[in-house]
């Protein structure tokens, strides 16, 4: 794999203003995302990757935020295949910066989820598994650790695809992971 390193000293002023912009739209739609408007942060976020690409590289880090972001919101909204070519992106681009970092297995763990949604149970456990030993992240979005040796975690015990820290945690991701769980040999 091939590595870019995009260097600004002295950026220019519209390379900075761009750089504000994307960030600018970024958070607002975090903020449309936490009250629940789903659609509008899609469209803020799809706005600011644009202007990521642009300025940053299609593969740089500052892009693979705005895609994490991007695959979170369309996971939400339902559009699972959007969501995956994000993510798969994402982790692309994430895995190669830094494998073990907590943004790669944040993303590897929500490439998982929108896998797990379209009935991919062995290709979710493969996404997860592939951060081993020592950088995967709970299943519970909201978990408020960092990353895990798989040690640490239990696996459901009906599909064996996802990994929780605690019990509070998995019981915390029922309402998620349940109507994707069935029993499997992985």
């Amino acid at each position: 794999m091939s590595f870019v390193l995009h260097s600004y000293i002295n950026p220019t002023g519209a390379f900075a203003s761009d750089v504000f912009e994307a960030i600018d739209l970024n958070n607002q739609a975090l903020a449309l995302t936490r009250q629940g408007d789903h659609a509008g942060a899609e469209v803020l976020h799809k706005k600011a990757l644009k202007i990521k690409e642009r300025a940053h590289g299609p593969d740089a880090t500052q892009t693979a935020l705005t895609l994490n972001a991007l695959g979170e919101v369309q996971y939400e909204l339902g559009k699972y295949d959007e969501a995956e070519t994000n993510l798969r992106r994402a982790v692309t681009i994430r895995n190669g910066s830094a494998a073990n970092s907590l943004d790669a297995a944040v993303s590897r763990e929500n490439l998982a989820q929108v896998l797990e949604a379209k009935g991919h149970l062995r290709e979710a456990k493969e996404t997860r598994d592939s951060g081993k030993p020592n950088s995967i992240a709970c299943g519970h979005s909201y978990c408020p650790g960092a990353t895990f040796n798989f040690s640490q975690l239990q696996a459901c015990p009906k599909c064996h695809c996802v990994y929780y820290c605690s019990a509070k945690c998995k019981q915390s991701d029922s309402a998620r992971h349940t109507p994707f769980c069935k029993e499997t040999e992985l």
